[in-house]
């Protein structure tokens, strides 16, 4: 009668187990690349939304009329210059939140190189160069190196 080898048997265990393993980590690998792409997506989604949402709101009331005085250099009453203020704070910060979102490689890159076109041409505005030298110290360093490069390209 032969005897059962158990080493032999417990190295078998150790080579199926190790091959479970293998097999996990591959399926884990695949579960976090189609999360990330989801991520990704979703990050775009959600800065486009909020772009759209954004621009929508300038474009009407008030708001728009005070952009369109601003632009063309007229004098701004106290309270169109807070509401004026107001909207370039909100602009700026989506700005920030896109480039955070494209620093983090959570955004198209082709999508970025529209934004930063459309943000440049903001910045030509006196107005909106005013603000921002007025209140950049409030923005994380990277953001304020990345708009000043803005407006230098723009000069």
């Amino acid at each position: 009668m032969e005897t059962i080898n158990w080493d032999a048997l417990g190295a078998i265990g150790d080579f199926g187990g190790s091959i479970g393993v293998f097999i996990s980590l591959i399926y884990l690998a695949l579960q976090m690349r189609s999360s990330a792409s989801e991520t990704r997506d979703a990050s775009i989604h959600s800065v486009m939304e909020l772009a759209i949402q954004f621009r929508a709101e300038s474009y009407s009331g008030d708001l728009a009329e005070i952009r369109y005085k601003a632009a063309t250099g007229e004098t701004l009453s106290p309270l169109e210059s807070l509401k004026f203020e107001g909207y370039l704070s909100a602009l700026f910060e989506l700005n920030e939140l896109v480039f955070v979102q494209y620093q983090k490689k959570n955004l198209d890159p082709e999508y970025f190189e529209a934004w930063e076109r459309r943000t440049g041409a903001a910045m030509s505005v006196p107005r909106i160069q005013q603000f921002w030298a007025k209140t950049k110290a409030g923005y994380r360093a990277s953001f304020v190196d990345y708009v000043d490069g803005l407006l230098k390209t723009a000069s």
